[in-house]
């Protein structure tokens, strides 16, 4: 048969601050399956850890995260697009997105993005995508080494065009060199 005890607290009760400070204030633990395994090998309270007690007697605090901003450190990029670098003038957007939302903001319909070609190996294939925009369609130069960063270029260059960003630093893509062996 199993009792259940209701929570009992006392009248002195204060509101929590936090996580850390109940870690703080909290009495330290005596007894249970630790302490009793802890004794059974020769450890006696107030004594340090080791062969020749020489270890820490005090428990280790540890900094306690209460936020809820998640692990990023500071001046760590939050996107990343592969080995891809995401466009810094578009406001972190996708270049793909943020011309749709140019489109769905001036009412056109939405950018169609049409396969100029593919050419080379199978395991090497370049792409090259146009898009058509209200009647207007616009290519980048160079093509690219896979279909998303293609339609990426493509959108780049009719946000370019239309004066939504800037072409001063525009990523133009990934540079391949040839593989050489040493002999």
């Amino acid at each position: 048969m199993v009792t259940v005890r209701p929570l009992v607290f006392s009248s002195d009760a204060r509101p929590m601050t936090g996580a850390k400070d109940q870690f703080l204030r909290a009495a330290p633990v005596s007894g249970g399956v630790g302490e009793f395994l802890m004794r059974k090998m020769g450890w006696r309270s107030g004594e340090g850890l080791g062969k020749h007690r020489e270890g820490t007697v005090e428990p280790i605090m540890i900094d306690f995260k209460t936020d809820r901003k998640g692990l990023v450190a500071e001046g760590e990029k939050t996107q990343r697009s592969g080995s891809l670098v995401v466009m810094k003038d578009l406001l972190g957007k996708h270049p793909v997105s943020a011309l749709m939302e140019m489109c769905n903001k001036k009412k056109w319909a939405p950018p169609e993005f049409v396969m100029v070609h593919d050419s080379g190996p199978d395991h090497r294939k370049n792409f090259l995508f146009k898009v058509v925009i209200d009647g207007s369609e616009y290519q980048p130069q160079t093509a690219s080494p896979n279909k998303k960063h293609a339609k990426a270029m493509a959108a780049t260059v009719a946000l370019q065009a239309m004066g939504e960003v800037s072409g001063d630093n525009v990523y133009s893509g990934p540079v391949f060199t040839a593989a050489t062996t040493t002999a």
